[in-house]
């Protein structure tokens, strides 16, 4: 509990993360170094001496020719399985063994041509003589771990079925190990002849390492471990690779500013296709060009990789892009006009060395802004320089001829630490847009709430602005009407004359001033655009006051729809100004007959009051009610007449719009 405790802490659990990364990374620099060894020593195990009878290894390889380069006899055991490190080699191009008296040449394998035969291309024969005690019983096999390009075996002038074509286009078995069954009636008691025929190919280091003899079974457990390795596994590699490239390459393609990911996915599918081509037997091409072809994805899948490396701090730094840029190009010229292993050793050595500085530059930038699943890449960087080390030293002939390319392995591995990262930004973004959605998310709530209040301040406001506009509404039609009918009241009740007070007169002001207030009150209830219920409410409030003037009222309105345009304030001024034509006509008219019509026609509504009395003369005065209708009628944007029909009497004509639309510049006129 005290451990947990203590690895609980921020800085215990940094340090122990710390630690671990470290001894992580020292096992694979540890692996890196010692697991091709291992490989090595397991698929191509050194033999003992009590079945090998060559010389030391480190000796001097012996100088004779012809006859007298005969390889000593090598005791082979009937229950074990031999190495056999030294032969004689001599240049044949025949499709039988040379004869004895031919110039062979003593030698220890592995054996390059380069080191005896500089420059030559195409066949070269290898005797091997072996001493059996008794004939096998069961079946033997010969084991070639590594043959550049193809081999066949003979067996005491026997020859044995091998795989591929030996004559142009030679198979490309040079990484596919190769094992030949060997009948148990090929072999003789004592002294057995073996011979090699080994043919190049187009570019490589030509050349045979140690065979193996022994029964079938078990080289064939080596054989198909070393095939795994070298063939088998470089393709199911190669196959994850190819899938993982697509994925990173339609991240790419959905986001082209991660151009380091379209990098990476480029030298992904480069690199998958390029080492498939490499180790495959039987090209689908002529053979220049599948070999330069499987050159030219290799080195540019590696040139890619070292654009990532560049690009991924952010930026960008010219030369090295520049000296890449020139390598894609550089590249296949070199191979195809210098085509050798050595130059293509060269080259992968530059973009080598190209790589790793873009990997310090890659390195800095983690440790230095601490980049969060940063040890990822460099875990991957670190196996990948140890990997393409060792390659190198191969392709150069510093390594073993027989080495095991670890590469193949390595390279998708690094492509899986980097898509580690990339995954790793993929959820930190993830999370960091679901905490920003989550914060926007409550600012918005907040915002929201804020508005609400704000709404609700508003609508207050609004509310008691439409309440003290209604009360000053209401103020100023009791002042224009009730008011003014009062004040007419009061004076002529206080004349100042001495004459008596006429009280119909003043019965009649009171009556006016009743009707307007409760017309007042029958607009508070009045609907939107009711032309009609308007026109019904005067005709029920000055009924009772007409007939008992003498003035018969005649109904001239036919059903209206609601007038888009009658907003509660243009009725109420729309009532005045009828409601004081009323008033006008009972007071002045001397009529005996009213008619209140209505009409819509060419989209204008005609509200008409017309009377049979004696009509409105140039000399009548126009008092406060008749200006008071005049300014009305302007801001409801209404046209005011009065007109006088040909029968006598006078019309009292409002012409108001129907729609907006159908305003046509109408001004009031008296």
């Amino acid at each position: 509990m005290c451990a947990w405790w203590a690895l609980s802490l921020p800085r215990w659990r940094r340090a122990a993360r710390g630690g671990a990364w470290c001894m992580a990374v020292l096992c694979c620099l540890w692996l890196v170094v010692t697991w091709p060894v291992a490989v090595y020593a397991h698929v191509h195990p050194q033999p003992d001496a009590s079945v090998h009878a060559s010389a030391h290894p480190h000796a001097p390889a012996p100088a004779a020719h012809g006859a007298a380069a005969l390889s000593p006899a090598v005791r082979v055991p009937v229950s074990g399985v031999s190495v056999l490190g030294e032969a004689c080699v001599v240049v044949g191009a025949g499709g039988r063994p040379p004869d004895v008296e031919a110039p062979w040449l003593h030698t220890r394998l592995p054996h390059e041509w380069e080191q005896t035969h500089p420059g030559y291309r195409g066949t070269m024969w290898y005797r091997f003589r072996v001493r059996l005690d008794q004939v096998p019983t069961d079946t033997w096999a010969v084991y070639l771990p590594r043959a550049v390009m193809n081999a066949q075996v003979w067996v005491n002038g026997v020859a044995m079925a091998y795989t591929g074509s030996m004559v142009e286009p030679v198979t490309r078995n040079w990484y596919v190990p190769l094992l030949v069954n060997v009948p148990s009636s090929a072999w003789q008691p004592g002294e057995n002849t073996i011979y090699v025929r080994v043919a190049s190919g187009y570019v490589s280091r030509h050349g045979l390492a140690p065979i193996e003899i022994g029964p079938a079974a078990l080289l064939a457990e080596r054989q198909g471990q070393r095939r795994w390795v070298q063939a088998d596994g470089v393709l199911v590699a190669n196959i994850g690779l190819f899938a993982l490239g697509i994925v990173m390459a339609i991240v790419w393609l959905r986001d082209r500013e991660q151009l380091p990911t379209g990098y990476i996915s480029a030298a992904a599918l480069m690199w998958s296709l390029g080492t498939t081509v490499m180790v495959t037997p039987n090209p689908l091409t002529p053979l220049v060009l599948w070999e330069n072809l499987a050159f030219f994805l290799v080195a540019w899948s590696l040139l890619m990789i070292c654009l990532y490396y560049h690009r991924y701090p952010g930026g960008r730094v010219v030369w090295p892009e520049r000296v890449a840029q020139l390598m894609i190009v550089v590249a296949p010229a070199a191979a195809l006009l210098a085509p050798s292993a050595r130059t293509m050793g060269l080259i992968f050595a530059v973009i080598y060395v190209l790589a790793l500085s873009g990997f310090a530059r890659a390195a800095a930038h983690i440790v230095r802004h601490r980049i969060k699943d940063g040890l990822w890449l460099l875990l991957g960087t670190v196996l990948m320089i140890g990997a393409a080390t060792h390659d190198v030293a191969i392709q150069l002939g510093w390594a073993a001829f027989d080495a095991v390319y670890v590469l193949p392995f390595i390279a998708p591995l690094n492509v899986c630490c980097i898509f580690i990262t990339l995954a790793g930004d993929y959820s930190r973004s993830r999370r960091a847009l679901r905490e920003l959605n989550r914060t926007l998310t409550a600012r918005v709530a907040q915002r929201e709430r804020e508005l609400r209040d704000s709404f609700a301040r508003l609508a207050a406001m609004e509310r008691a602005q439409a309440v003290s506009a209604e009360r000053s509404r209401i103020l100023k039609d009791m002042h224009d009407g009730v008011g003014a009918h009062l004040s007419s009241a009061l004076r002529q009740l206080q004349s100042s004359t001495g004459e008596p007070v006429d009280l119909p007169l003043v019965t009649q002001t009171l009556r006016d001033s009743l009707d307007q207030l409760k017309l007042s009150i029958d607009a508070m209830h009045l609907q939107p655009g009711d032309v009609v219920g308007l026109l019904a409410s005067l005709r029920f409030r000055m009924t009772p006051r007409l007939k008992a003037a003498g003035i018969e009222l005649v109904w001239d309105v036919p059903e209206l729809a609601a007038w888009p345009l009658g907003t509660p304030p243009v009725l109420r001024h729309l009532q005045y100004i009828l409601f004081e034509g009323l008033s006008n006509v009972l007071q002045h008219s001397g009529a005996t007959r009213l008619v209140l019509t209505a009409r819509l026609e060419g989209g204008l509504l005609d509200l008409s009051l017309i009377d049979n009395g004696s009509g409105l003369t140039d000399e009548h005065p126009r008092g406060q009610g008749l200006q008071s209708m005049v300014g009305r009628a302007a801001v409801i944007g209404a046209r005011l007449t009065f007109l006088r029909p040909a029968q006598g009497g006078l019309e009292l004509r409002l012409t108001l719009p129907w729609q907006a639309s159908d305003w046509r510049g109408l001004s009031s006129a008296a």
